[in-house]
C-alpha cells in the first residue's frame, strides 16, 4: 500500500467516523427523550427498580431516592 493509498483510506474511515458520531448522536438523544418520561415499572406492572440502598430504574437509568433517603448528610 502507498502512501498516497494511506492517506486516502485515512481520509475514508475519517468521514466513516464522523458519520457513524453523528448517528450515535442522534441514537442517544433520542433514548434521553424516551427515558424522561419513564414510570419506572415493566408493561406488566411489576416495579423496574433495582439496588440496594440506592435504587436505579433498569429501564432508564435514573437514580431514585428512597422513602427514608436523607435530604442532608
Amino acid at each position: 500500500m502507498t502512501q498516497a493509498e494511506r492517506v486516502a483510506r485515512q481520509e475514508a474511515l475519517r468521514d466513516v467516523i464522523k458519520r457513524l458520531e453523528k448517528v450515535l448522536a442522534e441514537f442517544r438523544a433520542e433514548a434521553e427523550k424516551t427515558a424522561v418520561g419513564c414510570d419506572h415499572t415493566y408493561p406488566d406492572g411489576r416495579a423496574a427498580v433495582a439496588g440496594g440502598s440506592t435504587k436505579i430504574c433498569a429501564i432508564c437509568g435514573a437514580v431514585l431516592k428512597g422513602r427514608d433517603a436523607k435530604l442532608w448528610g
